[in-house]
């Protein structure tokens, strides 16, 4: 026996064909403003698809994705690698040496290297050192004591 047709179903259908869609045109270098405008919503919604698509997507096609822009870093950093050691030309060279370090940058980025440090910070200390800067505050305010000043002379001419 035949179940009837879901209309959770379609919607499944619709997002999954939304998020093909947008891996598509980002692997084709389009932005998220481009693809959201081309598809009928927002930039952020666009990206918002995007990593739910990448979350779910195997890890072998992430691997190629990660080599496909591997490629196109090299790619670029290597044409710009003369541009860069040209003297005759310093102002193309600075700006082509700035470019490289954006690819680079990119390339680290992909690759994890730039990945944030933790950071651990004992509860105890903590206390320790909001409770020193409370402190500090509550003596502040007694030296800022309005009584304790004395009153301003009036300069006459």
């Amino acid at each position: 026996m035949k179940r009837p047709p879901n209309a959770g179903d379609d919607s499944k259908i619709r997002a999954a064909e939304q998020q093909t869609r947008v891996v598509e045109l980002r692997r084709r270098r389009r932005t998220f403003a481009e693809i959201g405008n081309e598809l009928g919503f927002t930039p952020q919604r666009a990206h918002q698809i995007y990593c739910q698509a990448l979350a779910a997507v195997p890890a072998l096609q992430v691997d190629q994705h990660r080599a496909e822009e591997l490629t196109l870093i090299d790619d670029a950093i290597s044409g710009l690698w003369d541009i860069a050691h040209d003297t005759d030309r310093p102002r193309t060279a600075v700006e082509a040496w700035n470019s490289i370090r954006g690819w680079t940058e990119r390339r680290a980025r992909l690759l994890g290297l730039d990945a944030p440090q933790r950071v651990s910070i004992e509860a105890q200390h903590l206390g320790d050192s909001i409770g020193d800067l409370l402190g500090a505050l509550l003596t502040d305010e007694d030296d800022d004591d309005p009584d304790d000043e004395e009153p301003e002379q009036s300069h006459q001419g």
